[in-house]
């Protein structure tokens, strides 16, 4: 496969996963509230921007250490707004 269309193909792939990402977290702010998905939202549309920046010119972008640094922090973000929301959801058993 041509290098481009790869390139193009995973970036279509990410900017997808994004949009999945966020429509999800969206729906579970929509029935509960949460400044934890809110900071999960807010990072992962930041994500997407760093996503379809990359997209366009990742030449350039590449040789730009804050650029993959301040990316990577969006991550983390992300991970932090989902772990702080499922740790304040009440605990839920299953009867059996």
């Amino acid at each position: 496969m041509d290098a481009h269309l790869m390139l193009l193909v995973q970036s279509a792939a990410s900017l997808f996963a994004g949009i999945i990402m966020i429509a999800g977290l969206f729906v579970l702010w929509s029935k509960t509230p949460s400044g934890w998905l809110l900071l999960a939202l807010a990072a992962e549309g930041i994500s997407m921007v760093f996503r379809l920046a990359y997209a366009v010119v990742p030449s350039m972008l590449v040789g730009i250490p804050a650029f993959t640094m301040v990316w990577s922090a969006t991550g983390l973000m992300v991970a932090a707004g989902v772990m702080g929301y499922a740790l304040e959801q009440p605990g839920r058993r299953t009867g059996g």
